[in-house]
């Protein structure tokens, strides 16, 4: 790593905050197999290595720069843990096909108990499916493969928590995309969606709003991510 010198640390303290702003939407996804400050240490390190390595002649906004090395620093060390295990990843891809295919069977998302019996398991065994792969239920550019592709970023413009990205978003062909597959979800799914990703609220702040536990909200999320990726894959075979 390069020498850490008065302006690179100024760049850390000024934009420190920006760490929390990460690891909150991170948490998500990693909530209760990496702990949160876990996180934290290891986006500090892709501060420093963003304030070191930023060159403003080749990128003039820091904190997207910033975001996307804390970011990338994050991944970077949850990989090294293999944090979900290949049943989880085997449980998310045949509950993602569940709801293809009963979106075409039905013509429209099925509820828990059709989920539930078309896999021939109880509503309670489906609920402790779906928090158990939450780390595998996220949506990224990958799920919009074979889609117009457009130079905005997907969910990335949400992640970086930047109003103007998020505007870039919700203006962009695939935001125009994502946003009709959310009309398909249940309300409140479509709730714990916005409240966490736009109002970006915390998991236990979202159960206190709608009378959940927080691991109900993570499982919430999982199903409303999944019917997501389901659709979007639906809409790209269109």
């Amino acid at each position: 790593m390069n020498q850490l010198d008065e302006k690179s640390k100024k760049l850390i303290e000024d934009n420190f905050k920006l760490i929390n702003s990460v690891v909150n939407f991170m948490t998500l996804k990693y909530h209760g197999i990496v702990d949160r400050d876990d996180l934290v240490e290891f986006g500090i390190v892709g501060l420093i290595d963003a304030a070191v390595k930023y060159d403003p002649s080749k990128n003039d906004n820091f904190k997207k720069y910033a975001v996307t090395r804390i970011k990338g620093s994050i991944l970077d060390e949850i990989r090294k843990l293999d944090y979900l295990t290949r049943n989880a990843r085997e449980a998310s891809n045949k509950l993602e096909k569940t709801y293809m295919y009963l979106e075409q069977k039905l013509g429209r998302m099925p509820d828990d108990a059709e989920t539930a019996e078309e896999l021939g398991i109880s509503s309670d065994e489906l609920n402790d499916m779906l928090y158990k792969i939450r780390g595998a239920s996220f949506i990224s550019d990958m799920d919009f493969a074979g889609m117009p592709k457009t130079s905005v970023e997907t969910l990335e413009a949400v992640e970086s928590a930047e109003p103007s990205a998020v505007d870039s978003l919700i203006d962009s062909e695939k935001g125009e995309i994502l946003k009709k597959c959310i009309d398909t979800l249940d309300d409140i799914e479509k709730n714990v969606l916005m409240m966490y990703y736009y109002e970006e609220l915390t998991l236990k702040n979202i159960g206190k709003i709608l009378n959940l536990t927080e691991s109900r909200i993570c499982q919430i999320h999982s199903k409303a991510i999944l019917k997501l990726k389901a659709r979007l894959n639906s809409y790209a075979n269109q």
